[in-house]
Formats: C-alpha cells, structure tokens, sequence
C-alpha cells in the first residue's frame, strides 16, 4: 500500500488556507451582533408559554338588532339630552354645581316636597330624553361596545359619555319616582325604580371596569329608592311581593365577574396590539410626551424584551388562573396563592390545568421581571375592585329581597318577623347566603321591634359587626345592608 506524504510547506499552506480572515471574523461579530436582538426576543416571548384562556370571538361578537338592544335608545337619549343641556346653559338656566347637588341630596333623602322650581324645571325640561331612557330599560337585550373597540384614554369622561349620562337619567327617573309617590301614585313609581334597577344590569353586559362601576352605581339607587318605596304603608302586600318577584327577574340580567376580567384583559390587548401603542403608556416612563428619541429608544428596548407579545402571554396566563376560581362563591374558591405582583389562586387538584399553564410562583416570577407586564397586570387592590362591585351588588341585592319580603310580611302580621323561618317559603323560596362570607354563612337579620328591623351581610372585611349599617360622618358602614321601617 503506498503512503501519501504532505510537505512541510504543504501543511503550512493548508493551515493558513483555514485561518479566519480578519473579513471573516467581521462577518462574524457582524452576524451575532445582528441576531442577537432577534434571538434575545425569541427567548422572552417563548419564556412565557401561550395558551387561551376563553373564546375572544364568541365573547365579542354580540350581535343584537338595533331595536333590540337598550343601549341604542340610552344613545339616543343622551343626544337628546346634550341638546337641552346646550340650550340650558345658553340661557344660564342651571344653577352652581354645589347648590345642584345639595339640592338633589334634600329630595332624595326628604321626598318630593323639599324640591324647588328650578328642580321641577330642571325634570320638566329633560322629559322627553327620559322617556326615551326608558324604553331602552323595558328591552332585555344590552351590549355597548366590544372591547375590541376601545383603548386606554386618560379623558374617560369624553371617551365614554353614555357612562355619565346613565347617572344623570338615575337621577331623572329617582325623581319622577318621588314625585309619583308624593301623589299617591305608588305603583308608577315603582316601575321607575324597576328602570333604573334594570339599566344598572345592563350595564353588566360584556362591561370593562368603569362601565361596570356604573351599573353597580345604578344598582344602589335603584335599591335604596325601592327601599324606601317599601316604607310607605300605602304599599300593598301584592305590590311588595310583584316588586320582589321583579327584582330577583331582573337580577337575572346580571353579568358574571368573569365577563369583566375578560374585558378588561380585551381592553388591554387590544391596546397593544395598536400601532404606536407605547404613546399610551407615555406617562409611566421617565422622558417627556412628544420626546422622540427617548421614544424610539424605549420601543427598541421593549421589542427586545419581547414586548409587547410577552405582556399579552402573562395576562393570559393570569386571567386562565382566575377564571378558574371567580365566579364561584368565596366558600368554593381555592386559597389565593399570597403573592404581591397580582391575585392568583392555588391549583385545584381536583380539576387539571390547562397545557402549558404556568404556576402561580412561576407568573410572579415572569411580573417581576418584565416591566410593561407591572403597568397592566392588576395589583392585587385592582383585583379586589373589579370583584368587590359584583360582591357588593349580591349582597346589596339579597338585602333588599329580604326586605321587601318582610314589607310584605308585615303588611300581613302587622309587625316584622322576629324568625328567618317566617319568611321561607311563605315569602322566599330560600334564605339567601351571604356573599361576602368565607364560610356560606346566610344573611343576617334582626328585628329591633315590631316597627323596625335589620338585615345585613357581613360586607368587604369578612367580620360581623352586628349589622352596622348605617353611614355615621361620611365613614363607610362595616357591614352592608338596610334598616328596615314603616312610615
């Protein structure tokens, strides 16, 4: 077998022949420093698996004929309004803001006799707007806009109007109310109270936070007026119990807490997924608005870190963990998981989780370390704020069944009932649990006396206060519910 030998020179050659040129280690730094972002990128968006937490397309694409849907007429009648509002203040018709409002707290608190020609004016005017308003509460269908439609803005007032207008039609119609009452007109204006009742709930539909804030807002004028309403002994037994019957009808309209978190999550996708979405976030970065290069150089950064798909990955994974757990009661719920970045719920054994659903440490850990993700998650105070106007609402709403049951018991006995018992099934199908409670406890109740009694839930702190009430020098009451009377 012959043998192949290679010089000296010849392997001097070959080895100079494979040194890296210093055009080939340009090449080189050239290509890594190139890549480099794109492959940083690649690994925060595929540090946070993606999953689905619920269908984005079922839950937004709502269709409901204009004549069907509330919110057509509410538009309409806030045009109306707007109109008269102009004409009004052209005229210098409208009083200072204080005295309005100080007025409007008389009547309600006093009835319709403490209003004045400018209130009666004030009603007279604003008419025809209202009866419009109501149309849209005798409709069972509701949808505003999808979340897809709306980004963040700071002017909510202007982004939204038809938030605003919803409490001054409350108003409109609290009144009528109360001047139906003061002419013995008690079952027409019972069905006033019933619209706003109804339109707090549609205000429930597919809402977004403030949207949702608004039709709790409704909620408690409609029962505080329906409380009161039940006061007067000129109210019937029927009447009393077709109020009830309307009242827990109606509260069958309300939206789950999960339709909120879902659009609220929508709300902020949505807002990223825009061109020029970092202009929205302008205020929670250290350079001034309209400062350009800062601006670029923070959305260079941000598009390395992955942003802001990596945003949208952990909110996901977020709301898929409290979807889990929200709209079940508090007794039923998993603990919560204690951590500060925003509210999780410990895994459920019971019920596996999704693939690719991230634990409640590793969530923390993925907030913590991306800073858009720290501006849209929703601390844990947030989370407590978009369940408690749902929480509030239930409990709220079981107080006044309660009481508009033992109205009725009354009418009939005469006295209050001094047993839960009295009132199941004679007056309710069942004694309604405590929303608030940790444990399912039942409402409580207590009669003062043959004239007067209290029902409450346990409210937002979870303890007992033995049915504090009552608001005392502009302190919120401990517990949540209503002091029952005859007049």
């Amino acid at each position: 077998m012959s043998t192949i030998t290679i010089s000296s020179e010849a392997r001097t050659h070959i080895r100079r022949s494979w040194r890296p040129t210093f055009r080939i280690w340009l090449l080189l730094i050239s290509g890594l420093v190139l890549t480099t972002p794109f492959l940083l990128r690649a690994w925060f968006i595929a540090s946070v698996p993606d999953i689905r937490p619920f269908d984005e397309d079922a839950f937004c694409n709502v269709e409901i004929p204009d004549e069907q849907n509330a919110f057509t007429y509410y538009h309409k009648a806030g045009r109306l309004a707007e109109g008269i509002l102009a004409a009004r203040t052209a005229d210098k018709v409208d009083m200072p803001v204080e005295y309005m409002v100080e007025t409007m707290d008389e009547v309600v608190l006093n009835g319709w006799s403490k209003a004045n020609a400018w209130l009666k004016g004030w009603c007279q005017d604003y008419r025809k707007p209202l009866e419009e308003w109501r149309k849209g509460t005798e409709l069972s269908e509701a949808f505003y806009l999808s979340p897809r439609e709306i980004v963040f803005k700071v002017d909510v007032t202007n982004q939204f109007p038809v938030l605003n207008q919803a409490r001054h039609f409350a108003r409109l119609a609290r009144f009528e109310g109360l001047r139906l009452e003061s002419e013995g007109e008690l079952a027409e204006a019972k069905d006033w109270y019933m619209a706003i009742f109804r339109c707090g709930r549609h205000f429930t539909h597919h809402a977004f936070n403030l949207q949702r804030m608004t039709g709790s807002a409704l909620h408690a004028a409609a029962s505080a007026s329906l409380a009161r309403w039940a006061e007067d002994l000129q109210v019937t037994r029927e009447q009393l119990q077709s109020a009830l019957k309307e009242v827990q009808i109606a509260d069958q309209m309300t939206d789950t807490i999960s339709s909120t978190f879902k659009a609220e999550y929508l709300l902020a996708s949505h807002t990223l997924n825009q061109r020029g979405w970092l202009q929205f976030m302008e205020s929670d970065y250290d350079h001034e608005v309209g400062n350009e290069p800062a601006e670029t150089l923070t959305s260079i950064a941000l598009w390395m870190v992955g942003e802001p798909q990596t945003t949208q990955r952990v909110l996901r994974q977020i709301l898929s963990n409290q979807l889990n757990e929200i709209d079940k009661p508090l007794r039923d719920q998993q603990p919560e998981a204690g951590l500060t970045s925003t509210t999780l719920f410990r895994p459920d054994q019971k019920n596996p989780e999704k693939p690719n659903q991230l634990d409640p440490a590793e969530l923390d850990q993925a907030v913590s370390r991306l800073m858009l993700t720290r501006i849209f998650v929703p601390s844990p105070q947030s989370f407590e704020q978009l369940t408690g106007f749902a929480y509030r609402d239930r409990a709220r709403q079981a107080a006044l069944e309660i009481g508009l049951a033992a109205q009725a018991f009354k009418r009939e006995r005469g006295e209050f009932p001094e047993e839960t018992t009295s009132l199941v099934p004679a007056f309710l199908d069942h004694w309604p649990i405590d929303p608030f409670s940790p444990t399912g406890q039942p409402m409580r109740y207590r009669r003062e006396n043959a004239t007067s009694a209290t029902v409450w839930s346990v409210g937002p702190n979870g303890n007992d206060d033995n049915g504090e009430v009552i608001c005392i020098e502009q302190k919120l009451a401990k517990d949540m519910g209503l002091v029952l009377k005859a007049r």
